[in-house]
């Protein structure tokens, strides 16, 4: 007689087991829309092109090899950087003409010593770009959000919740 109601008591317990967690997600709140804006899908496509024809600055496309996460105080080229959102990080890109009270506040934040002892991020790209169209642009993986000057609260708000929102988010 236990042999036979073993099977049962494991059956119950599977099935209630699986309606709490149907249940938790029903019940759970939409996620609010993450910071930015949404931008054209231009594909994933692994290329040893130079060029980037879409979005500015680029949110995906065609790409070629990554940069190392960090810091640089030159120019860095569109099509490796995509790669870098592929791969669920984030790049925060400056006008060169951006005071540099800013520049230093970004580098601040970003890198180590972190000026936020609770806030220090990974998978960042920070760097100058000529071509940017507002002072400082926020971007990740279609998604890009414009700055007209540094807001501490707006970045940090911008990679904790669009950080890894990608393709391939488990990357280097």
């Amino acid at each position: 007689m236990k042999i036979r109601t073993l099977p049962a008591v494991l059956a119950v317990v599977i099935l209630g087991f699986a309606g709490a967690v149907i249940a938790a997600k029903a019940n759970k709140p939409p996620e609010p829309p993450r910071p930015g804006f949404e931008q054209s899908d231009h594909g994933r496509e692994h290329v040893d092109s130079k060029k980037y024809g879409g979005d500015q600055p680029p949110t995906s496309g065609a790409h070629a090899n990554p940069v190392s996460w960090g810091v640089y105080d030159t120019e860095v080229r569109d099509d490796q950087l995509i790669h870098n959102m592929e791969h669920g990080g984030i790049y925060i890109s400056y006008q060169p003409s951006l005071p540099k009270e800013q520049v230093e506040k970004l580098k601040e934040l970003l890198s180590a010593p972190f000026s936020d002892p609770q806030f220090q991020p990974r998978k960042i790209v920070l760097a100058p770009r000529v071509e940017n169209k507002s002072p400082i642009e926020l971007s990740s993986w279609r998604r890009s959000e414009a700055l007209a000057s540094y807001d501490q609260q707006k970045i940090k708000d911008y990679i904790t919740r669009n950080l890894g929102k990608s393709p391939e988010p488990l990357a280097r």
